[in-house]
């Protein structure tokens, strides 16, 4: 085996000179650093001892908790890339990146792995005790025709919506991994005595700086438990008892706090950080942050999953709360440049796509045709990450988010391509087409609201039950809020295209929605 890698690394030291230090604060109490390493220990001797070596995937899938935690630690030292599985997701999702990856091999906890055993019998299961105080048992099944990554040092693969309908696996390694962690953990000064709150689901970008900024200061994680994470209440009571100190998380879940009562964050005096990414972040929610609890330092963080962070903002006292929260500057090992559509530098002030490169851009996508349409190249001959999404710099210097350049969009943190939801419910019974629009929401960054029109030989009953099978076919957060059928055609534009204008116009006006032809299905 390779030396141990960087992530595997900071564990280790934390372990080796902090060891009584808590490491994991979770719904059953805490690990410390020499518990948690011995668990690591356990789950990386017993992946070795089936074949797991550098260069292969494993994928993790399983609810969050310390053994969810110590699962992700031990497949890195193993010398292995985790891939995060969403345990809210359809099996067919899964099903789909397992088939797209071909990871070595599968470790789930007990739960997850008795819905694989009911749905793919023909999985070998062994166990892998972990020790106390995890009193959770983990699994390991060895998977079909796996193959080792085409990219060294692999350390994470996390899965984005495609628009294929196809998720896309973004590659991150040891090294772009340990670029964004240098800058954040100098940026937000973490230090042994901070509390890092780990609310983001483990297939989401977020957690990388929960799961091992915390590491690399020998600080502890407060893995927020999903019994308690849909409840403002029970959310802020966790976050208080664990002493939390620093929150990375997506505006919208601070608007959903903050707009049922300041008293719920300002009951956690211990914050001292803040730093929100993922969605567009709105003055007011800040500025009824900084009224709970006035001393808070806030920052906004902006990045696609494929950049890791790759701009920042310190969102100072006093932001006007009708302006925009700007995106910032680039990290210091990044380099970013504004682009027109022949990809050549926009004058000044003038909006155009934003293009990144540097330490913390992943190395491509687990699948090499991905990464013909995410890379370009410049006149100078330079290769970019293109972002697709579209900024101007303000007269500060500082870069402005105008929105995105295709059918992307954010909602509840989460990157949605339209044009998956499409896919989906285009292929369910009853379905003849189907176009997704998303509309502005102040609490979730957006709404999705789906148009239907019935295939020619649907039946009645397909529609009616055609609600369920959104939800079953999606992962939550990508379930429209409306389906809405129309059984006369959309409309279009002069290319026969859907005027997705004017659906998005007839999504946000309920008279539009009255009248023969139409029914909300929900």
């Amino acid at each position: 085996m390779k030396g141990e890698s960087a992530l595997a690394s900071d564990l280790r030291r934390a372990a080796e000179q902090h060891g009584d230090r808590v490491a994991v604060i979770h719904e059953g109490g805490v690990l410390t650093y020499e518990r948690l390493t011995a668990a690591v220990e356990k789950i990386s001797v017993e992946l070795a001892a089936y074949g797991v070596t550098d260069g292969d995937c494993v994928a993790w899938h399983g609810h969050k908790s310390a053994a969810a935690v110590a699962a992700v630690h031990g497949i890195l030292r193993a010398g292995a890339g985790y891939v995060p599985l969403d345990a809210s997701a359809p099996r067919d999702r899964n099903d789909a990146i397992i088939n797209g990856q071909k990871p070595r091999a599968l470790l789930a906890d007990g739960p997850t792995r008795e819905v694989w055993e009911r749905t793919d019998p023909d999985l070998r299961w062994s166990p892998i005790t972990v020790p106390r105080p995890i009193t959770e048992d983990l699994w390991f099944a060895p998977l079909p025709d796996p193959r080792s990554s085409h990219i060294v040092d692999i350390a994470y693969v996390l899965h984005t919506s495609g628009s294929t309908g196809r998720p896309k696996g973004v590659v991150h390694t040891h090294a772009s991994a340990r670029a964004f962690l240098d800058w954040a953990v100098s940026e937000l000064e973490l230090t042994g005595d901070d509390v890092l709150v780990n609310s983001a689901p483990l297939h989401f970008d977020l957690s990388i700086l929960d799961l091992f900024g915390a590491c690399r200061v020998g600080a502890a994680v407060a893995v927020l438990p999903p019994s308690v994470a849909p409840l403002p209440a029970g959310y802020a009571e966790f976050c208080r008892d664990a002493g939390a100190t620093v929150w990375y998380t997506v505006p919208s879940t601070l608007a959903w706090l903050t707009r049922r009562g300041t008293e719920l964050v300002a009951g956690i005096r211990s914050l001292r950080v803040v730093a929100l990414a993922g969605e567009v972040v709105r003055p007011p929610d800040v500025a009824a942050l900084r009224a709970a609890i006035p001393a808070i330092r806030v920052w906004n963080l902006y990045g696609p999953t494929e950049t890791n962070v790759c701009t920042y903002h310190e969102v100072r006292s006093g932001h006007p709360l009708d302006e925009p929260v700007p995106i910032g500057r680039a990290l210091p090992e990044v380099e970013l440049s504004i682009v027109d559509e022949r990809r050549r530098p926009v004058p000044e002030g003038e909006v155009g796509e934003l293009l990144v490169r540097g330490d913390t851009v992943m190395a491509g996508y687990i699948d090499e045709r991905d990464d013909r349409d995410a890379f370009v190249a410049t006149p100078d001959g330079r290769i970019w990450y293109a972002t697709g999404d579209n900024v101007r710099i303000d007269a500060h210097g500082d870069l402005v988010f105008i929105g995105r350049n295709d059918q992307q969009i954010k909602s509840r943190g989460h990157r949605i391509e339209l044009g998956e939801v499409e896919e989906v419910i285009t292929g369910l019974p009853g379905v003849g087409a189907c176009v997704a629009v998303a509309a502005p929401d102040p609490l979730f960054g957006n709404t999705i609201t789906v148009f239907v029109q019935p295939a020619p030989s649907a039946q009645a009953e397909a529609l009616t039950l055609l609600a369920q099978a959104v939800r079953t076919a999606l992962p939550p957060y990508m379930v429209p809020q409306r389906i809405i059928s129309l059984t006369d055609t959309w409309p279009t534009l002069s290319n026969g295209k859907a005027d997705r204008r004017r659906l998005s116009e007839l999504a946000l006006s309920s008279n539009a929605l009255r009248g023969e032809g139409v029914s909300v299905v929900w």
